[in-house]
């Protein structure tokens, strides 16, 4: 694995705070792991959790000109917030320009793992092993005000593993879904509607949205 993130650290190196540039190691690490579980390619996998925050310390001025370069279109109010939601798309255009990659699959789940935009309930694993792996990479520490996440963390981390994909799906948005809602930072829709269908498809009951 480290002859393999040699390939793109000198340039992550440039663009991430040393703190960022590990949370991306570590969640290549878990992705190469999840890799083997899910069926996934394991280059794509380790890629995708590589290079899935690249874009996450631009500057302003960065950042607005890739959102114009892209033809990056907002859906809901909650998208600018540029720290939960916005990143992404603009992570994926910059990885395509940047690095050259073209791997749909890679590129979609990059856009996709914070829900931005029109997703769908039931999305590709590389998707939902982004978003499981950006909570379970090891060098996370959730205390303080994410003590939903870390209340959560040891179910999630249970089910992911034990290979429950769908279930594992459920968990993860209603933990995000608790987070969000206890520290007043913005939910999209996507988190209420995606916790619903799946709620349904695992016959949970649940009324709270």
């Amino acid at each position: 694995m480290a002859d393999y993130s040699s390939r793109y650290l000198p340039f992550l190196q440039r663009v991430l705070t040393p703190s960022r540039l590990q949370h991306s190691l570590g969640v290549m690490q878990v992705m190469g792991e999840l890799a083997k579980i899910y069926a996934l390619d394991e280059e794509r996998a380790l890629t995708t959790g590589l290079l899935h925050d690249a874009a996450k310390d631009l500057s302003t001025e960065q950042i607005e000109k890739i959102i114009v370069e892209a033809h990056i279109e907002f859906h809901d109010p909650c998208e600018h917030d540029y720290v939960l939601y916005l990143h992404r798309p603009v992570g994926a255009f910059y990885v395509s320009k940047e690095l050259g990659i073209t791997d749909p699959s890679i590129l979609d789940a990059i856009y996709r793992h914070t829900w931005f935009g029109k997703i769908e309930s039931f999305e590709p694993p590389l998707v939902w092993c982004l978003r499981f792996s950006d909570i379970l990479e090891p060098n996370r520490r959730w205390d303080g005000a994410a003590r939903r996440i870390q209340e959560g963390e040891p179910l999630l981390r249970e089910t992911v593993f034990a290979g429950r994909l769908a279930e594992a799906a459920f968990i993860h948005a209603d933990i995000l879904i608790k987070f969000f809602e206890d520290t007043g930072k913005p939910v999209h829709q996507n988190y209420y509607r995606v916790f619903r269908d799946l709620s349904i498809r695992l016959n949970k009951a649940s009324e709270r949205y």
